[in-house]
């Protein structure tokens, strides 16, 4: 990879038409870039989810954006057994492309994307000579509780699908399996798929999905806990020691249960601006565009 140290915006060629993004296969475009500055955005996009998105943020923005173009993080499909590390992503983000036409101004972090923006936002500090700015919407750390806690979220999701008895043995198995003395976080997330996927195979079979449907949904959660589990290999803290976290109420929420996702995370944030809005909601509320309007400029 090249070096872009030094390179002021002023000495970036302009770019050429259908010049969107550094790279089509690891970033998808929200707003199509109508100069040489970049907004990215780094979250775990999937169809059909209750949070609010980048997309929704990019909207409610308006022509306060509109001189940036806005590109966001593709997840590559990979297996949790094939252990891949934090920079794996990074590289996947990072890799190809012409980053030499773009000054990238900003890095924003959903939820675990946080930790990952920050090690983006690092890299690019390196190569464009400058850093971007780094804005985390509650900001959260890989937890081995996490694992467990999505068992239970697709479980209250099925409700009468499974007998309460069901519902419990796959709660109890997932709090077994993350309780198991000594497992790292990568073993519990393989077995976590495991479990999914036979509780899901049940849950499909009874509602009369097919096959390739339960694959797609488990793969898609496999990417996820791959996801998750790979984020433990970074630290975040120098960065997010200079960045702007704003935070919902759910999150105030997650740290007074004493949540270590939150707190953990807590610990490492710089500047903090709480807002009165949901964890789903965050990205699309008017108080969140208010606070971006007052303290981000770029």
């Amino acid at each position: 990879m090249g070096t872009l140290e030094g390179l002021r915006e002023s000495d970036r060629p302009p770019l050429m038409m259908g010049e969107q993004v550094p790279n089509e296969e690891s970033w998808s475009v929200i707003s199509v870039p109508t100069s040489n500055s970049l907004i990215l955005g780094v979250d775990f996009p999937a169809a059909g989810r209750r949070e609010a998105g980048f997309g929704d943020l990019v909207a409610k923005m308006g022509p306060a954006w509109s001189g940036h173009g806005f590109v966001q993080t593709t997840l590559p499909s990979v297996r949790v057994s094939e252990r891949p590390a934090g920079d794996f992503y990074t590289e996947h983000w990072m890799r190809g492309g012409d980053w030499d036409k773009y000054e990238v101004v900003a890095v924003l972090g959903y939820c675990l994307g946080g930790v990952y923006a920050a090690e983006i936002a690092e890299r690019l500090a390196q190569r464009q000579g400058t850093e971007p700015k780094v804005v985390l919407f509650d900001g959260q750390v890989t937890d081995i509780q996490l694992l467990a806690a999505e068992i239970n979220k697709m479980v209250a999701l099925a409700g009468p699908v499974f007998s309460d008895e069901e519902a419990e043995q796959a709660r109890k198995r997932a709090a077994e399996i993350v309780g198991t003395p000594s497992i790292s976080l990568v073993d519990a997330a393989i077995e976590i798929v495991e479990l999914y996927r036979e509780t899901a195979s049940t849950a499909f079979k009874r509602i009369g999905l097919s096959d390739s449907r339960r694959d797609e949904v488990v793969q898609l959660f496999e990417t996820y806990m791959s996801w998750l589990s790979a984020a433990v290999d970074i630290d975040p803290s120098q960065t997010w020691k200079r960045s702007l976290a704003i935070t919902s109420s759910d999150y105030a929420t997650l740290e007074a249960n004493g949540a270590a996702t939150a707190v953990n995370a807590t610990k490492m944030l710089g500047r903090r601006i709480s807002l009165d809005t949901s964890h789903a909601d965050l990205l699309r509320d008017d108080s969140t565009v208010r606070t971006l309007l007052d303290h981000v400029e770029f």
